[in-house]
């Protein structure tokens, strides 16, 4: 069989590169397409109208500059509002962490009747957040509410579960992490399921107690698996809105008004389609988001053992 010449095959390698090139641009045009119209539009859009007045009806006045973030800045419910987002944001994120250890160390091991258990957890990713939040809100009723009827059965009188201001916070971030703790068990019970056993014996052998495997050994191994959760639990909570909506619509007493419920009280509920503020605190949470995450994966990063 003759050779075909150097210039020739280069010929047929480039063609066949840019038909592959070509074909790849095709394929990846429709999810293109789906970010450009979902994302990054309305994204440029947001940042159009945060520098922009507004009319009753929501439309566009004319350019304002950075009136509205200044406006924003100087108010004192929007610091107020920041707080809120940060304590609701840490306790999620803790309460989601370490209620998943605490359920997913045990069902780690392999004994009988873990596997039932195992599916009994995985129970909240079914069940939508708005779902579980009326139920909660069932459940948060005073007098007649199950949590209230519980302690009166150990001699506590009621507690106020969503009208009491000091309580609220917790009361949410208790249904947020209960939400997110079918996810993270399921990612925890896989991280664990890859730590070797033959370590885990060794550790054993060597007089190293349940705590201190799990401390020194465990832990450090599934660390590229408690970094996600982290970062992922983080950004969720930021951006939830569902939960609190259905249960305290920010209140009472603004207690559990974190920066969603702000863009969206601002946009839909203060009587008037403010919609250039709920922009300019649009973007100022996800400039938020954006440092929160660079902040931990320059400092958490550092601990993960890959």
């Amino acid at each position: 069989m003759a050779l075909l010449p150097r210039n020739t095959i280069v010929t047929i390698e480039n063609r066949r590169s840019r038909h592959v090139s070509w074909w790849a641009i095709l394929c990846a045009a429709p999810a293109l397409v789906a970010m450009l119209v979902f994302e990054y539009w309305p994204l440029c859009r947001t940042a159009f109208m945060s520098v922009q007045g507004t009319n009753l009806f929501g439309q566009p006045t004319g350019f304002v500059g950075l009136d509205n973030y200044v406006r924003m800045f100087k108010s004192i419910d929007f610091w107020h509002t920041l707080a809120v987002t940060g304590v609701f944001t840490i306790g999620s994120v803790v309460a989601t962490l370490l209620v998943g250890l605490a359920v997913s160390i045990p069902l780690s091991t392999r004994l009988r009747g873990t596997g039932l258990i195992r599916a009994t957890v995985m129970i909240p990713m079914a069940v939508s957040v708005a779902a579980a939040g009326l139920a909660f809100r069932s459940i948060y009723q005073p007098e007649t509410g199950a949590a209230d009827q519980l302690l009166r059965l150990v001699g506590i009188d009621g507690i106020g579960w969503l009208t009491d201001p000091s309580v609220a916070i917790w009361s949410v971030i208790a249904v947020d992490a209960w939400v997110g703790l079918g996810f993270t068990v399921l990612l925890l019970l896989a991280a664990f399921d890859g730590v070797p056993e033959d370590v885990m014996e060794a550790a054993s052998l060597d007089g190293a107690g349940p705590l201190r495997r799990i401390r020194f050994i465990a832990l450090p191994i599934i660390s590229p698996t408690l970094f996600f959760i982290v970062v992922t639990q983080t950004i969720g909570a930021m951006r939830e809105f569902t939960a609190i909506q259905v249960l305290t619509q920010g209140g009472p007493a603004d207690s559990t008004r974190t920066l969603v419920i702000d863009i969206y009280q601002a946009a839909f509920g203060s009587g008037t389609a403010d919609y250039a503020a709920a922009s300019a605190r649009g973007m100022v949470l996800l400039l938020l988001i954006v440092v929160v995450t660079a902040v931990q994966f320059r400092f958490l990063d550092r601990k993960v053992i890959y």
